[in-house]
């Protein structure tokens, strides 16, 4: 919330940086405690040895008084993205967070311009990636957008912004944070890059007249939504339309809703006194082995499967597998 707050605050400067550094932060946080409750320790270990009694490395604090304290190395973000995202290295969520890791980067040892219009997609995208994250891994409770409100703008086309933006950005010191952002998006594939997890892309447009009294002057609209005039018209304003996708929740993909008790419950409406005995485990068993496609497995720590905790789940699609099996004669 200070990261938002100091974006979008009028009349200050280092506002992005504020921004990133605030982020950077909340991420740091949000990654450490989706660790703890999956039971992974973030901490980066004193050696590899993959014997029982796991050494973590320690950092020691010296107090005013000359007194130490030590602590466990707490893995930084990059390393807590190296770890849940693993081999998916292309992921725009991640690709997002490297990108302000690499900005963070700059701001801590030189002097950062004013780069609010350069970066406003991604900066975006990063809050609602964040919120997202909350929602997918700790629940609706957690959520922050219902805090927000839209910002008021000032600039009346978007030439005013580009002005702006460009005077500031004439200013010494601007070609190696400019270089930065220009080498980092060119280097990403289309797919990333068009993606609204890495930037968010959205237009502000005018409406003369509203239906009612009690209209919100805002309306977000999906793509779906939109009609073919308002599509094409859109496209030839140079506005890139993002397509939604579905999307992975704690790492399972979306298609793989059930979950073992959520199977029973479903067949037990579609399949009246069906027995979950060993028999049903076993017509379970070969439908998963025949069809693999059907399952998928989550494990807590994917880095070691073998002395990982196990939770498999489902596609619907497997229910008509099994209907299959009972209405055999026996």
């Amino acid at each position: 919330m200070h990261a938002i707050e100091a974006y979008n605050k009028p009349a200050t400067t280092f506002r992005t940086q504020s921004f990133i550094v605030n982020m950077h932060i909340a991420w740091t946080a949000l990654f450490h405690a989706y660790f703890f409750k999956n039971g992974i320790k973030p901490y980066y270990l004193k050696n590899q040895s993959k014997s029982k009694g796991r050494r973590y490395q320690k950092v020691t604090y010296t107090l005013p008084d000359g007194s130490t304290l030590k602590d466990n190395k707490w893995w930084d973000l990059s390393q807590c993205l190296k770890f849940f995202f693993r081999n998916n290295t292309m992921d725009p969520v991640r690709k997002n967070l490297e990108f302000f890791i690499g900005l963070r980067n700059l701001i801590e040892h030189r002097s950062l311009p004013e780069i609010d219009i350069m970066v406003y997609g991604e900066a975006q995208a990063n809050v609602l990636n964040f919120n997202e994250f909350l929602i997918n891994h700790f629940g609706e409770d957690h959520r922050l957008d219902y805090m927000l409100t839209f910002s008021i703008q000032l600039f009346r086309n978007p030439e005013n912004i580009l002005q702006a933006a460009q005077k500031e950005l004439t200013k010494k010191d601007s070609e190696n944070v400019l270089s930065y952002i220009n080498s980092f998006r060119s280097a990403l594939a289309s797919a990333v890059f068009n993606d609204p997890q890495f930037a968010f892309k959205a237009a502000l447009i005018q409406v003369k007249n509203h239906p009612g009294k009690d209209t919100l002057a805002l309306k977000f609209i999906s793509e779906k939504d939109l009609t073919p005039e308002q599509r094409e018209s859109l496209e030839n304003a140079g506005i890139v339309l993002i397509k939604e996708k579905e999307k992975m929740v704690d790492g399972v993909p979306p298609n793989f809703k059930l979950d073992y008790r959520q199977l029973i419950s479903k067949l037990r409406e579609e399949i009246p006194g069906i027995k979950i005995n060993s028999s049903f485990h076993q017509v379970r068993k070969k439908i998963m082995e025949e069809k693999p496609e059907l399952c998928y497995n989550r494990y807590l720590n994917p880095s070691n499967p073998s002395k990982s905790i196990k939770k498999t789940f489902y596609d619907p699609k497997i229910i008509e597998e099994i209907k299959k099996h009972y209405s055999k004669p026996h």
